[in-house]
């Protein structure tokens, strides 16, 4: 836990502070058992009045389905208002003195190991934001800088050609930090795996998608997909909803 927090609190100092931003701890657990451990802790720790009173972001604990390095299992997904407020959040949690961060970091350091911090900048979301997406596929992609205009445009084009199809909703951010060599991401949600395969299955979404890949295929290179699954959503201070919009 110590570590997680100097990573963050180090490479927080180099970053935008005013922007929506999600970091994501990723984490590798052995076993069933250690998950529902975790789990339990993580309910605990999220309903105390430590967090009610200080924690002003949303959390999510995910599961990886596929793709992801062989290390990591789950992540820890915080979204906040901006990195200045994670800034904030992270001092607290840092504090020796606090019973609730101690006890929740002893059951972590317990039944989990730490992989890595990505912190990534929110830049616009399109589609359908709401609450009931948890399943997420991740399409993470390098680029140049001087791409970025030509990118957004492409995605304005596609959301436009397959807004009265599209079932779910989907997002472009800027990685920030601790993604190798990775700059951006597409992050995609749904509301269950069925409704994933159905869409991709479907000739609207060959219509409509197909122009988006070949212009975007000029101007990236793309990275394994990821997809990830909401096991617990803590968004009693701001949901995915109030994130995006």
């Amino acid at each position: 836990m110590k570590k997680i927090i100097f990573i963050l609190m180090f490479l927080a100092s180099s970053l935008s502070f005013t922007s929506p931003t999600w970091i994501e701890f990723l984490i590798k657990v052995d076993s069933p058992q250690n998950a529902a451990k975790i789990v339990a802790a993580t309910d605990k720790f999220m309903s105390s009045e430590f967090v009610k009173n200080n924690f002003k972001g949303s959390l999510h604990l995910n599961a990886y389905i596929s793709g992801g390095k062989v290390e990591e299992t789950h992540a820890f997904a915080i979204l906040q208002p901006s990195l200045a407020e994670h800034e904030i959040w992270m001092a607290k949690v840092s504090n020796p003195e606090n019973e609730e961060v101690r006890k929740f970091g002893s059951v972590l350091n317990a039944n989990s190991e730490g992989i890595g911090t990505r912190i990534n900048k929110f830049i616009q979301t399109y589609g359908t934001p709401s609450n009931k997406d948890t399943v997420w596929a991740i399409y993470p992609f390098r680029t140049k800088q001087s791409n970025v205009e030509d990118i957004i445009e492409a995605t304005e084009d596609l959301n436009e050609a397959i807004k009265d199809t599209f079932p779910g909703q989907f997002g472009l951010s800027e990685r920030m930090a601790g993604g190798g060599m990775q700059t951006h991401l597409y992050t995609v949600g749904y509301e269950s795996l069925a409704e994933m395969e159905q869409w991709e299955d479907s000739a609207p979404r060959d219509a409509g998608v197909s122009p988006f890949d070949k212009e975007m295929d000029k101007l990236v290179e793309w990275h394994e997909r990821e997809i990830v699954r909401n096991i617990r959503v803590y968004d009693s201070a701001m949901t995915l909803q109030d994130f995006v919009e």
